[in-house]
């Protein structure tokens, strides 16, 4: 029973990889799953005799689309939530959005993607984060020496904090650098000063909670004096400061 189970892992990990990596389900395509590049163990060869390329093919065309474009799981997709570094990536890179999604797709960190809610894998994490986490890791084609990660962050964080404010956070968990809850708002706050000065990127803040989300630059103190108070910790502040506060965040509909 338990060979049994294990066998059924392996398949289902290589079924994933049949989805999800380009590379490898060309090679299956042109060498079948005996192929040396497959180099599928020999007690799941017949497992997979009788796969449709063709099919396949398709599926993974329409996860590339949904990735790319957007859809049910995927929300605005890449080029929604990413226009910016998308264009960076064309433009200094020579990588057409297609190149950018197959390799995203194929990656460690698209895995914690869950494109249903309650997945029998678990939550996971939507797909802008995991975005970031690709590009944070530099992959070697398209950013090595790590240099758009500040303005991918940008993007995947305003791109979070909207979903959020949807209700994303009852299905997927939230991990992103620089943002946690305090209460029940999403908080985050980033400088940027590594950025280069052509991209514009000043210290921003973000807040989300339930229907409304805020997103617009800041000071750090602002910030910090906004979570103390969501934090239920306003003995830090002077009772005008706090009551100004309670009134910024009560018209942005976070109180």
């Amino acid at each position: 029973m338990q060979r049994e189970a294990l066998r059924h892992d392996r398949i289902l990990r290589v079924l994933d990889r049949l989805l999800y990596d380009k590379d490898f389900r060309t090679a299956f395509a042109e060498d079948g799953p005996a192929g040396a590049r497959v180099a599928l163990d020999e007690d799941l060869l017949d497992a997979f005799d009788r796969v449709d390329v063709h099919e396949l093919a398709l599926v993974g065309r329409n996860i590339r689309s949904e990735v790319v474009s957007g859809g049910t799981g995927t929300g605005p997709g890449l080029k929604g939530s990413f226009p910016r570094t998308l264009d960076a990536l064309r433009e200094g890179r020579h990588a057409p959005v297609n190149d950018v999604a197959e390799a995203f797709i194929a990656s460690a960190a698209f895995q914690e993607f869950r494109d249903v809610p309650f997945s029998p894998r678990g939550r996971g994490r939507t797909l802008p984060e995991c975005f970031h986490r690709f590009m944070a890791a530099r992959p070697a084609d398209l950013d090595p020496s790590g240099e758009l990660e500040p303005l991918v962050h940008h993007e995947a964080a305003a791109a979070v904090t909207r979903a959020v404010a949807t209700g994303a956070h009852a299905t997927f968990d939230v991990g992103l650098r620089d943002m946690t809850f305090h209460g029940d708002v999403l908080c985050g706050f980033r400088e940027y000063a590594e950025a280069p000065a052509a991209w514009q990127l000043k210290p921003t803040m973000f807040l989300a909670g339930a229907g409304r989300c805020v997103i617009g630059p800041a000071r750090r103190p602002l910030f910090d004096a906004l979570t103390s108070l969501l934090d239920d910790r306003p003995d830090a502040l002077t009772p005008s400061v706090r009551a100004s506060l309670e009134d910024r965040l009560s018209s942005w509909g976070l109180r």
